[in-house]
């Protein structure tokens, strides 16, 4: 009866949903053609992506930040913080800052870079650069139109086919793939090679030098290889998660799917804990995840660090490395 009754209720709500998808594209359009374009003192790379979430735009910058890093360049990461509580400009500070006031996504990255929050990415990045950054990394400002970006990167979850998705909010789409794939200097694919194939000789056929390969690399500790997990996440796929950990060939009993960016209740986490107390397992999680969980159930949660590999990507190194002289 229940699938039913969403069946009638989707049927109903598809005009309003296809007309508000309509209006949603043809303000997206307007902004692009007026947006300002503005020229910032320091050069701009943006990361973004054209789905709501769940692309990998985030292992990205932590990839991006950790190279700068490496080369000694000054690169700060500005993002609009999504779930946190700060209104104003703040720059994260993981010691005393947590996810509800910042959110996850600049807390985690926070520990491989120096982070600004800000809900106008202009006045984020000119903080960035009165404190000394000579770089910035905008996390998620594809869709914003009122400054101007060096270079724009392109991020796909391989596993998705873009195909069959709808613009927001009849879909799962910020914009058409096309017109956005045409904005961007590189297009950063990820999944496996059976997946990454495929995105390159569908809907990316026509932008073969933009591509570069990607893949996520878990590091997966040897204690939890013997033993029965309990497996739980808040990300925008978390069945993407628990598909890796069952790859792995870890013996996943329960799995618990939570929206993106959820915070976790006591009651919640109690409630994980006592399942995996019950059938004598451990309870792993996601980074992003972990960063938000409190202490006093941290010390029985083990986060699953994952590392993104590019594949190829000596072209984009080269242009980043430009940006500074």
């Amino acid at each position: 009866m229940v699938p039913f009754l969403d069946n009638i209720r989707k049927v109903c709500l598809y005009p309003i949903l296809y007309l508000l998808s309509l209006v949603w594209i043809i303000i997206h359009r307007f902004r692009i053609k007026n947006g300002k374009y503005e020229k910032m003192p320091i050069p701009v790379v943006c990361i973004g992506n054209i789905t709501l979430g769940g692309a990998g735009k985030t292992p990205t910058v932590i990839f991006l930040a950790n190279y700068f890093k490496k080369n000694n360049i000054k690169a700060h990461v500005v993002s609009r913080g999504y779930g946190g509580a700060f209104k104003d400009i703040v720059f994260v500070d993981p010691r005393t800052h947590n996810a509800y006031q910042v959110g996850d996504e600049p807390l985690l990255i926070s520990q491989h870079a120096k982070v600004w929050v800000s809900k106008k990415k202009k006045e984020g990045i000119l903080e960035a650069y009165k404190a000394g950054a000579e770089l910035v990394l905008l996390d998620d400002g594809y869709q914003n139109f009122s400054i101007a970006k060096d270079i724009n990167i392109l991020v796909f979850d391989a596993d998705v086919n873009l195909n069959n998705e709808n613009i927001f909010p009849l879909g799962n789409l910020r914009e058409r793939p096309r017109p956005a794939i045409d904005r961007a200097d590189f297009l950063i694919s990820i999944g496996n090679s059976v997946s990454n194939k495929n995105l390159r000789e569908t809907i990316f056929q026509n932008y073969k030098q933009k591509i570069i390969d990607g893949k996520f690399v878990p590091n997966i500790i040897p204690k939890l290889k013997k033993r029965k997990l309990v497996a739980f996440c808040g990300i925008g796929r978390p069945k993407k998660f628990f598909s890796m950990l069952r790859n792995l060939n870890l013996e996943i009993i329960k799995e618990y799917p939570f929206p993106d960016h959820h915070f976790y209740s006591s009651r919640q986490l109690t409630k994980i804990s006592d399942i995996a107390k019950k059938n004598n397992a451990l309870i792993v999680t996601t980074m992003k995840d972990f960063v938000k969980i409190p202490i006093s159930f941290k010390k029985n949660i083990y986060p699953i660090d994952i590392e993104l590999h590019l594949s190829k990507n000596k072209k984009l190194l080269l242009e980043l490395k430009k940006l500074v002289p």
